[in-house]
């Protein structure tokens, strides 16, 4: 590996000379980097930081001044690295992929590929960067993805029970974000606090709680206390979020709803017994309508095509509501949908935002544990049977998909870093 940079060095720096000799006019292409058997010169990182001030004309300049040539020549080296292993894996980037890349940039710019072409050429008059540099630089932007891909995919691996723990996290933070306005009762301690004396004042409130519990009294007594001087306090604790609310009371809050009543929590100064006035959202209330139903489901496809669904399906719905079969067996044995054919056709709570409006209309229009005629929707035929319905806020909806791409995206990142970090520890890497 030494003697093949030395070789490498030997040879730039002879080509170098001769050039001097040739051309005293002519500026030297420094070397920046070496990565195995490559060489990044400071003509490469140049040609990037170009691109980079003509796609962004607001390009700063850091505080550091060769802390963005410092990121380029970092990028070379990871591309570098990346498209070595890309010629291990021999891929190759066909010119359809690369004219499909040129189509996508053709359509932001909203001008014909043919256009983009000549853009391109007119372009590479005033720089040294021609038109098959470009098409070079779509391949190897390409040739890395396809690399990278592939390992990431190899590398990463996010089973259910992960993706369920982590939708449990985000529901859990946003939920610690709300703001909550209280009433307490609270029992302070003496001063001077010890093991028995927390014991007996935990058993009092215990039987105060259960006092009020029974009367349903807690605006009563909080208004007696308050007026009153008693060894019950009472105290309101306005706006603040669950989160801070934990710091205070040593307890996990399980605040769901208004006018819920908790307690005994031990907190800072006593025992509390709290009443939600109010839970307000940081965001409006966006509320949706939900369905939880079952269906069965006839799909058309290759060998059954639209028509002959529509008959199967209205078969099937006429022998159920004759009782030749229930529904429940329609679901077993007759459901396309095998996903949940196996689950009595349960296809959980189901938003509007799911269907069509024509679709959520009719669903509307059932009674709980009606079954439906046959109705078509972008999936195929269902007959439909409503569990139940309800109201939920759109902005407390959190669904699985965000926290699966979210997880992903997570373990992209750090799995990407392990893998550049292991390809530099068994290659050669200089920067000079």
């Amino acid at each position: 590996m030494i003697m093949k940079v030395y070789f490498f060095l030997i040879l730039y720096v002879f080509s170098s000379f001769f050039s001097i000799i040739s051309s005293k006019e002519l500026e030297i292409d420094k070397i920046v980097a070496i990565v195995n058997n490559q060489i990044i010169l400071n003509s490469d990182v140049n040609q990037v930081l170009f691109s980079f001030k003509k796609e962004d004309q607001k390009v700063q300049i850091p505080l550091k001044i060769n802390f963005l040539r410092d990121k380029i020549i970092e990028k070379l080296i990871i591309e570098t690295l990346i498209l070595e292993e890309a010629k291990k894996f021999d891929i190759v980037v066909t010119a359809d992929q690369v004219n499909n890349i040129l189509i996508k940039y053709a359509l932001k710019q909203n001008i014909t590929v043919e256009q983009l072409k000549k853009n391109i050429v007119m372009n590479s008059i005033n720089t040294a960067f021609d038109y098959n540099d470009y098409v070079e630089n779509i391949k190897r932007s390409l040739k890395i993805k396809i690399m990278q891909n592939y390992v990431l995919n190899n590398r990463i691996h996010i089973s259910e029970k992960e993706v369920d723990l982590f939708l449990k996290k985000l529901i859990n933070d946003k939920n610690e974000l709300k703001k909550i306005d209280l009433n307490c009762i609270f029992l302070p301690f003496i001063k001077e606090k010890n093991k028995i004396l927390i014991k007996n004042t935990k058993r009092l409130a215990d039987h105060f709680m259960k006092k009020i519990k029974n009367n349903s009294s807690f605006d009563y007594y909080y208004e007696y206390f308050k007026k009153n001087n008693n060894m019950f306090l009472s105290q309101k604790i306005q706006l603040q979020s669950l989160k801070h609310l934990k710091k205070i009371f040593f307890n996990k809050l399980e605040i769901v709803k208004k006018n819920q009543i908790l307690g005994p929590i031990l907190g800072l100064k006593g025992f509390y017994i709290l009443k939600v006035n109010k839970i307000k959202k940081n965001s409006k209330e966006n509320f949706i309508t939900e369905f939880h139903i079952q269906h069965c489901l006839i799909r058309p496809s290759v060998i059954l095509n639209d028509k002959q669904a529509k008959k199967e399906i209205f078969y099937i719905y006429n022998n159920i509501k004759n009782k030749k079969y229930s529904f429940d067996y329609a679901v077993k044995k007759l459901s396309h949908d095998v996903y949940s054919s196996n689950k009595k056709g349960d296809l959980g709570w189901i938003s509007t935002d799911f269907f069509n409006n024509d679709f959520n209309n009719f669903l509307r229009n059932l009674k709980k544990s009606e079954i439906s005629t046959p109705i078509k929707s972008n999936f195929g035929w269902h007959i439909i049977k409503l569990l139940d319905i309800r109201q939920v806020d759109k902005n407390d909806k959190i669904d699985k998909d965000l926290a699966y791409r979210i997880l992903l995206e997570k373990k992209i990142k750090k799995e990407r870093s392990n893998w550049i970090r292991e390809l530099k520890k068994s290659s050669y890497v200089k920067i000079f």
